[in-house]
């Protein structure tokens, strides 16, 4: 059976992306002709690890939020471009119509472009989310400045047609399938993980801040760990700082979910994909909370109530002083979740499809 779906992804960060790949290879295996149609500005080599055959359409299809670094959003920034894009422009929506006429369904995650693509061409148009924009933007205050586009955003997300929303969900709303968190396939054994980047017999804390470079005000402390070997993803280019420090760029070709399953601790945002990932696995995990997201919050519940994980704040984080509980989270063990809610999203495709 062929199948081509064309998926509108957002760019702000990687876990729309992430997510979306997750539900392509569980959809593969049902559909062994699966095809995908990317319109997104992420970079196509992040797709070139799903095994899945695409092609791939560079276009601004979303906003989300501006992002300053790794923690902090831009509100002016977000607006200005929102302005920039909002109300999408019908010669936009025309040429993407075109582009789509060969697709069974457009997959949304989270971008509303493709809703409004999926009305014109009609196509059949689905929706994956833990939350949607207009939520996000709607927690910012009524002062915020972002009413024009909560507005147009919510009426398009009531317009899809089918819908599926992913643990942790922020905004429980009416949908066809509530499932567990989707993540992506793990690749490659930790044992050869351990043994590509020369781990030995230290034990591995993988920093994550899902694929935005970090500063490090704390690295000669990590320096000082010696027993440990510490990962750090997402940076701008990959090199060793002496002899415990391995930074990884973002483009590297260590899988991440790979690497969460090799760590012995594993310290991130509160993030989706990264969360995800971390729930097929029994790695232990230390979250560190954003202010001011709106996600943040039901992230770092989920992860203490569901992973039993250790939550610190973003001060707390960057002073350092988590280095000298490592042992303890460490001992934060649990039972990998027992199903991947990638597959039940796929069933549900296959039976739309």
């Amino acid at each position: 059976m062929n199948c081509e779906l064309a998926c509108f992804i957002s760019p702000h960060g990687f876990g729309h992306a992430t997510r979306t790949i997750g539900l392509l290879q569980a959809l593969q295996s049902h559909i062994p002709g699966l095809k995908a149609r990317l319109f997104t500005t992420l970079p196509p080599a992040l797709f070139q690890s799903s095994g899945v055959a695409f092609s791939y359409h560079r276009m601004v299809t979303d906003i989300g939020l501006v992002q300053r670094d790794a923690f902090a959003a831009d509100r002016r920034q977000t607006r200005a471009k929102l302005a920039e894009l909002l109300p999408f422009a019908p010669s936009l929506i025309s040429r993407c119509a075109e582009l789509c006429r060969s697709c069974r369904l457009i997959i949304c995650d989270i971008s509303s472009l493709g809703i409004e693509v999926g009305r014109t061409a009609a196509i059949p148009t689905l929706l994956v989310e833990n939350f949607t924009w207009d939520w996000i933007y709607s927690q910012m205050g009524p002062e915020s400045g972002f009413d024009p586009y909560i507005e147009l955003l919510s009426d398009s997300y009531e317009r899809v047609d089918y819908r599926i929303q992913t643990d942790p969900v922020c905004n429980p709303a009416p949908c066809d399938l509530h499932c567990a968190p989707i993540a992506r396939k793990q690749v490659m054994p930790s044992a050869r993980i351990k043994e590509e980047i020369a781990a030995g017999r230290r034990k591995i804390v993988l920093i994550s801040m899902g694929g935005i470079a970090l500063d490090l005000p704390f690295i000669n402390d990590l320096q000082r760990h010696e027993e440990y070997l510490f990962l750090v993803a997402g940076q701008s280019q990959s090199e060793a700082v002496g002899d415990n420090i391995r930074l990884l760029a973002a483009h590297t070709t260590l899988h991440h979910p790979d690497l969460i399953n090799a760590a012995d601790l594993l310290i991130c945002k509160s993030g989706y994909s990264t969360i995800a990932e971390c729930q097929q696995t029994a790695t232990p995990i230390c979250c560190v909370i954003r202010k001011h997201f709106a996600e943040s919050e039901v992230i770092a519940h989920y992860v203490s109530q569901e992973m039993n994980g250790e939550i610190i704040e973003q001060s707390y984080f960057f002073s350092g002083t988590w280095l000298r509980g490592l042992e303890e989270m460490m001992l934060r063990r649990r039972e990998p979740l027992p199903l991947n809610g990638a597959d039940q999203a796929a069933e549900f495709l296959y039976s739309l499809l």
